[in-house]
């Protein structure tokens, strides 16, 4: 585009001014305008649109249906992009100063106190904040997890000698470990307790770890930290490896405030590693007295059968003795007859 089109020498001489147009300063300035004018009217005829990304700020509050100098901010090099955009597109896209954004537009030029000043106009705007994409990847990856694990609840193990898988931390195993079997109490004997201490802060031998299980019961303890020390307990392969395995679940992880998606998964969720020992020991005692209550009642019932037959045995041969001396009275009432019939 030439705004300005140049003179070849040949046109006129150096020093030959008779032709040239004198203008005044108002002129001049009028003319440097309309040339202006030119080159802004050359964008616009510019329909190929753009697509630019930024933090939105803050514009000054007018009553206008548009805002004409929204700043658009480049968060790394501090850039700043001046948009042109309607209100209710702001509206639509539910986004303010602040957030992260794409701005799709036209590359327009203004005039603006006898200068020319870049403008964006903008045509459509879309939240773009690259932390909460990141944060709804992995919702997302969660979701699609746990949509696909099995949801089956595993009962207690009703078998009086069951045995325990505890997973614990390595770096922490005498003081979280010691807790839980203080609380498990001294009727699960040593050998029914396999002690596991892993790395409970790698996902990957967290998951192996329970890939090991073979007994009725697992337990997965850790003591207490930050929230970022249970965000291996949200991990995919842990959640999977929980909801495969076939043992009764529970965990017993840090303290009340530390929860995790991993208990959807398990079986019971203790809030302390001393808690999820307090839980075992009450769900073998009540297992022990329903199998005693059991065994009584079968006693009981045994007991009731053979009393039932003491009974019933006795009653039969008063029977069958009544009977033979009813024949007996029978045959002699008989033979008096025929003897009284003789002689008569």
């Amino acid at each position: 585009m030439d705004a300005f089109p140049r003179r070849s020498r040949s046109s006129s001489g150096a020093g030959d001014t008779t032709t040239l147009m004198v203008l005044s300063p108002l002129q001049v300035q009028d003319l440097f305008s309309a040339r202006l004018e030119e080159i802004c009217a050359a964008f616009d005829d510019w329909g190929f649109p753009l697509i630019v990304a930024g933090q939105l700020g803050d514009a000054a509050p007018n009553s206008y249906p548009k805002y004409y100098q929204l700043p658009l901010t480049d968060p790394q090099f501090g850039t700043t992009l001046s948009l042109e955009v309607q209100k209710s597109v702001l509206a639509r896209a539910g986004v303010g100063p602040g957030d992260h954004v794409h701005v799709t537009g036209m590359l327009r030029a203004r005039q603006y106190r006898g200068q020319i000043v870049l403008r964006f106009e903008a045509v459509a705007v879309e939240l773009h904040d690259p932390a909460r994409q990141k944060v709804e990847r992995v919702e997302r990856s969660l979701l699609d997890v746990l949509r696909g694990l099995p949801c089956a609840s595993h009962p207690y193990p009703a078998r009086p000698e069951a045995r325990l898988l505890l997973i614990h931390s390595a770096a922490s195993s005498a003081l979280v470990a010691e807790d839980f079997l203080q609380a498990l109490g001294g009727a699960w004997r040593p050998e029914r307790v396999r002690s596991l201490p892993t790395a409970m802060n790698d996902p990957g031998r967290l998951a192996e770890a329970i890939g090991t299980c073979r007994e009725e019961i697992i337990v997965l303890i850790r003591g207490g930290g930050d929230a970022s020390d249970f965000v291996v307990f949200e991990n995919p392969q842990v959640m999977e490896a929980l909801a495969v395995c076939s043992a009764h679940r529970v965990l017993g992880l840090g303290h009340t405030a530390n929860r995790t998606l991993a208990e959807r998964v398990v079986d019971h969720a203790a809030t302390t590693p001393a808690d999820a020992g307090h839980y075992i020991r009450r769900m073998s005692g009540r297992i022990w007295q329903e199998q005693e209550e059991a065994r009584a009642q079968q006693e009981e019932m045994a007991a009731l059968r053979d009393s039932v037959a003491l009974d019933v045995v006795p009653e039969r041969a008063s029977v069958g003795t009544r009977l033979r001396n009813g024949l007996i009275l029978l045959a002699t009432g008989a033979a008096i007859g025929l003897l009284l019939t003789r002689l008569l």
